[in-house]
């Protein structure tokens, strides 16, 4: 597949794969800053959430409701896109390879992790460092594969999206239901969202994750003469970090559909 944007770009013909996507990178970040948190997110959260979002006094509260918002689109986008590159052969180069088409979901990509990385300096005190670090970490894994870098496995890091949906919608229901003296949704639609997180986080941020860095380390062994050392200190020790910080967000999980648990049995008898 190609990209359909690249024609539009002044720096089409640049050998420098950075240079070539620029626009892609700009024009993603301005359509997350502008268009969709500035603009569109605000008039869809209050035509969906109604008085649970208008009727919000707290400007943080508000503001979280936007951004999920805005991170359910990136990740309907990101999964979307990347589909026909997700089962891309691991035999290609993490040295050489690269296409238009993969290199357009890196730009865009990397707009949106500028925009969160953004935002998470912008509100560090509600956000704090957790976030603000894995904004750093995607930003410059998504940046290193227009070096290019690690092209072939761009749709393999994005398929950790699959479990943002599901986290998304938690937190919606969590937010509505602080504001509701009624349950907002029936519990077994509840109940079925959280074993549905927890699940794919599971498979795809836990188990894949630290597949995918074990057979990403034999990878970089067998390019080690070719890869100037930072790259892979960096990548491996960036996504080790990660893949940590998503066992300690899976345990949080587990304690908090616990807690839920034992509260509903509790009310039950």
């Amino acid at each position: 597949m190609e990209d359909p944007f690249l024609k539009f770009s002044p720096f089409a013909g640049s050998d420098n794969l950075l240079v070539r996507h620029s626009l892609e990178i700009i024009g993603s970040f301005l359509v997350y800053q502008v268009v969709l948190s500035r603009w569109l997110v605000p008039r869809v959260n209050a035509l969906v959430f109604g008085r649970h979002y208008t009727e919000l006094k707290d400007k943080d509260a508000r503001l979280n409701f936007d951004i999920h918002t805005v991170s359910m689109f990136q990740c309907v986008v990101s999964l979307g896109l990347t589909w026909p590159i997700l089962f891309q052969p691991l035999s290609l180069s993490i040295v050489s390879y690269q296409d238009s088409y993969t290199s357009m979901i890196s730009a865009i990509t990397c707009g949106y992790f500028l925009w969160d990385l953004y935002v998470c300096l912008k509100h560090f005190s509600l956000f704090g460092i957790g976030f603000l670090g894995h904004a750093m970490a995607s930003l410059y894994v998504f940046v290193l594969a227009l070096r290019p870098f690690c092209q072939s496995w761009v749709g393999k890091f994005l398929i950790f999206e699959a479990s943002t949906p599901f986290v998304n919608i938690n937190w919606f229901i969590s937010q509505l239901s602080r504001t509701s003296s009624r349950p907002v949704v029936p519990m077994w639609f509840n109940a079925l969202n959280g074993l549905l997180l927890i699940g794919t986080f599971f498979v795809v941020r836990v188990l894949w994750g630290f597949t995918a860095i074990a057979i990403l380390c034999a990878k970089l062994w067998e390019a080690r003469k070719v890869l100037p050392t930072w790259i892979p200190t960096t990548v491996i020790t960036l996504n080790l970090s990660l893949d940590a910080l998503n066992l300690f967000w899976l345990s949080k999980m587990i304690k908090i559909a616990k807690k839920m648990a034992s509260g509903s049995k509790q009310k039950g008898h």
